[in-house]
């Protein structure tokens, strides 16, 4: 087993063999088009490692729920196989942006196809609780922009849709300068990490 591989239950491995254990050229043709076909309807990568030596890994329930959760937001986490990921990522002219082979340890795959923030937000609950999984980087596929760990966390950090609104609530019973600071804050905080992000 290589210095990179990753152990996996019979229930992960039956879970994950479409995307780990391709059989011919053709299934890992087939494979790699659809990786290929996700990146290209998603805006956001995110790229992650889901088991680190010496660390409990996500177990499968974990994994499902994951999934499960990502799926309710429009999007999609995926352990793929670094040689995959790579093609599939050349196949789309993005290998030199993403840099798979820098990537120590197991790869997943965080496919945002809606928003990008709130997708964020469930991998970094998760992060916190579980220390396998840890933010490689990202890809903003708009701009084709890698997106730094650090920044990462910081979008995860930001309040969300249901926060702005209770906060903007109860500014609008305060004065209104109360209002404008809230709502300036908050902003300014989006603007600067987005602002990053297009650099």
């Amino acid at each position: 087993m290589s210095r990179n591989s990753v152990s996996l239950t019979e229930a992960e491995q039956t879970a994950f063999a479409v995307f780990l254990m391709p059989k011919t050229k053709a299934q890992k043709a087939e494979i790699i088009d659809k990786i290929a076909e996700k990146i290209n309807k998603a805006k956001i990568l995110v790229f992650t490692s889901f088991n680190q030596r010496g660390r409990k890994g996500l177990d499968f329930p974990t994994m499902e729920k994951l999934k499960k959760n990502l799926k309710k937001i429009g999007a999609e986490y995926a352990v793929l196989k670094k040689t995959m990921l790579k093609l599939a990522l050349d196949k789309t002219s993005l290998g030199n942006e993403a840099k798979v082979d820098e990537m120590q340890g197991s790869v997943a795959v965080m496919f945002g196809y809606q928003d990008m923030v709130e997708p964020l937000k469930v991998l970094h609950k998760l992060s916190k609780e579980n220390e396998a999984l840890l933010f490689y980087s990202g890809l903003n596929l708009d701009n084709r922009k890698i997106i730094s760990k650090d920044l990462l966390v910081e979008l995860a950090n930001l309040p969300s849709r249901e926060v702005l609104l209770a906060k903007a609530v109860w500014a609008i019973r305060s004065p209104l300068s109360g209002l404008a600071n809230v709502l300036q804050g908050n902003i300014r905080g989006l603007a600067v990490a987005l602002s990053q992000i297009k650099k």
